[in-house]
């Protein structure tokens, strides 16, 4: 770990942007001829076929076991299923490029969440960022 070049999350971290970025909007497609419940459950059936063989050719069975990061994990799986089907509702009826936008905002309430509970620091720039962040938001919504 000693070794790892300062940036070392950034290679990986632009890789999540590429998938995020076809996962926004590959439902919109799918969404043209289906409902978005129907959609929700067929990529719901992708993640058991990727979640199954992690379990078992990389955990090997051995799932680690926290009480309360398990019920935290279920608490975030349902607010996930309610996030996707939000947007997927949002995308049946709206413009992509929007919606995709708009919502891809949601880590500026894991800062504000991060800065009330846990005590993260947030400077300036950073605080710059956010109010940017927010009146796109407004122009995204009212445009």
């Amino acid at each position: 770990m000693g070794n790892e070049p300062p940036n070392h999350w950034l290679p990986p971290a632009m890789g999540a942007l590429a998938v995020w970025g076809l996962w926004a909007f590959f439902p919109k497609i799918a969404l043209q001829t289906m409902q978005p419940h129907s959609v929700i459950f067929y990529e719901a059936m992708g993640n058991l076929c990727v979640s199954l063989p992690v379990l078992i050719f990389i955990l090997k069975f051995k799932l680690q076991k926290d009480n309360l990061a398990i019920a935290i994990t279920g608490g975030s799986s349902l607010l996930t299923v309610c996030a996707i089907l939000s947007f997927f509702f949002a995308l049946r009826h709206g413009p992509v490029a929007v919606i995709v936008t708009m919502t891809a905002m949601y880590p500026m309430i894991a800062l504000i969440l991060a800065r009330i509970f846990l005590h993260e620091r947030i400077n300036k720039i950073q605080m710059a960022a956010v109010a940017m962040a927010m009146a796109s938001i407004l122009l995204l919504a009212t445009s």
